[in-house]
């Protein structure tokens, strides 16, 4: 998988708002990061909430920092009895809806995040909107 490049992210981010925009579910704030989880593109959905601002940077840092989706890192954190505060970092959120994209040598490419929703809908979102930028980055594992 090649290195993400903003017009990667904006394309990604205005697919998976427009899909966001039609399914008739609530607004919601997107988000792409690159590798060190450094926003490289925001939405927020005219009437999404601004307190879902940070939450949503939040998911994608988080996904990218832990390797695993945000659903993943709370399911770890609910299993070994584990707080956020263990991880001494307090831009790590447990909340679903944040997606990695790792390469095939483990090394994370980027990661997208949604929030605003349902959380099992934002997970479901997150995973759509990684698989729209998983296809730009590789099109020829975009599908896996």
């Amino acid at each position: 998988m090649r290195t993400i490049l903003l017009d990667d992210a904006l394309y990604a981010t205005m697919e998976a708002e427009r899909l966001a925009r039609t399914d008739g579910g609530l607004p919601v704030c997107l988000c792409v990061t690159d590798g060190c989880g450094d926003l490289l593109a925001f939405v927020r959905m005219d009437g999404a909430a601004e307190r879902l601002v940070p939450i949503v940077i939040a998911k994608a840092y988080t996904a990218v920092r832990m390797r695993a989706t945000t659903e993943a890192f709370r399911t770890r954190l609910l299993d070994g009895g584990l707080t956020l505060n263990d991880f001494c970092d307090p831009l790590l959120t447990s909340l679903p809806g944040g997606v990695p994209l790792l390469a095939e040598d483990g090394r994370c490419v980027a990661a997208v995040a949604v929030s605003g929703r349902a959380l099992a809908d934002d997970a479901a979102l997150a995973a759509t909107y990684a698989r729209l930028l998983r296809e730009r980055l590789d099109p020829a594992r975009g599908a896996d």
